[in-house]
């Protein structure tokens, strides 16, 4: 009678508690250098315009970190599902990556083009032949990871995305 039991507790705690998430770890990352970090000493707002066509706008509230980063990422290799605490600007500089965000909406970048990426959970894929190397520059809170490790969403499983 009290296998029963313990039995019966067990199955619904098994349905009851959610399965954890687990993090995606990169993998096939063939070169990963920091070529240069530095924090600013107080909030930035910079703005600059080109005629009337063009703007941008660059404002933080606190300090921020900026960092510069060589990426490799070899034939077969991802990123892992993580996130940033802050805005990343990223250029291909040789081959393609194909960039997942949090719906997992493929977006495919080819050398000589620029992406962003945010605080959303996101993945990126080498399904070429050759390296993807990417130049980044990270614009995070100051004290904060550049990276924060995320769980892979049911998308991403169903669709395979590591």
């Amino acid at each position: 009678m009290r296998w029963r039991t313990t039995l019966l507790t067990m199955l619904a705690w098994s349905v009851a508690v959610p399965t954890l998430a687990v993090a995606t770890p990169p993998a096939g990352v063939v070169s990963n250098v920091i070529v240069a970090q530095g924090a600013t000493l107080g909030p930035v707002k910079e703005r600059a315009a080109v005629g009337d066509s063009w703007a941008v706008l660059l404002e933080d509230k606190g300090q921020s970190e900026f960092y510069f980063q060589d990426l490799v990422v070899g034939p077969g290799g991802y990123t892992g599902w993580h996130s940033h605490p802050g805005l990343l600007l990223i250029t291909v500089k040789e081959g393609s990556l194909e960039f997942y965000d949090k719906e997992c909406v493929r977006h495919i970048y080819a050398a000589g083009q620029s992406f962003t990426e945010g605080a959303e959970p996101h993945a990126a894929l080498n399904r070429g032949t050759g390296n993807a190397r990417l130049l980044v520059a990270y614009i995070v809170k100051k004290g904060e990871p550049r990276r924060i490790e995320a769980p892979q969403p049911e998308c991403g499983a169903a669709l395979r995305i590591p």
